[in-house]
């Protein structure tokens, strides 16, 4: 039976996502104001033709001013696990995860490929483009927050707040742990002081 002061991982995702934020400056754009993001730029919502060439970008009800780190790799290729376990699955063909991470890792490249053409499209129209959308996806900004936005859709709640966690710092398992008690302190700490008014 699980203890009744026990946080879970969502609520101690949020926590660690909000000190990330504060505390490096992974989402410090300083930035005055905030580009337009799809905020859901799966491949359902591209329009490409036979030779996958940008024709449209559908369904903007989620579009929204926010930080360009808020832009990940959509389901369903998300870019979720570390790269440890990304390489384990990928250079061992019996591993239960090959074939779908092998197939992931190929999406990401075309989706990749893909923008960068479409900067290149941009750029050579005359236009200047500000900051490169494929830079972001695969920055430790855009995979934290990828983890973020995941966490309580699944019962990986775990090892996403522990990826996040390493993303930011680069700590190893154990200093991970510290810091992740670390913010479990401040989340009791701050239960107590509302608890008292």
């Amino acid at each position: 039976m699980p203890r009744q002061d026990a946080i879970t991982f969502a609520r101690l995702g949020a926590f660690t996502f909000l000190d990330i934020v504060h505390e490096t400056k992974l989402f410090n754009t300083n930035e005055t104001c905030f580009s337009l993001n799809h905020m859901d730029l799966g491949t359902q919502n591209i329009l490409v033709d036979d030779s996958f060439h940008f024709l449209a970008i559908i369904d903007w009800e989620f579009a929204q001013t926010a930080p360009w780190e808020v832009n990940h790799f959509p389901m369903p290729f998300p870019l979720v696990w570390s790269d440890e376990k990304i390489n384990t699955a990928l250079t061992d063909p019996d591993h239960r995860a090959h074939r779908a991470i092998s197939q992931q890792v190929a999406t990401r490249q075309i989706y990749i490929r893909k923008f960068q053409d479409a900067e290149r499209m941009i750029q050579e129209s005359g236009r200047r483009i500000r900051k490169s959308f494929p830079n972001v996806l695969n920055s430790a900004a855009s995979r934290i927050y990828a983890c973020y936005e995941r966490i309580g859709s699944s019962n990986g709640d775990e090892d996403l707040v522990r990826e996040m966690v390493q993303l930011a710092f680069g700590f190893d398992r154990e200093r991970t742990c510290e810091y992740l008690k670390g913010i479990e302190d401040k989340i009791r700490q701050a239960d107590g002081l509302q608890e008292k008014t």
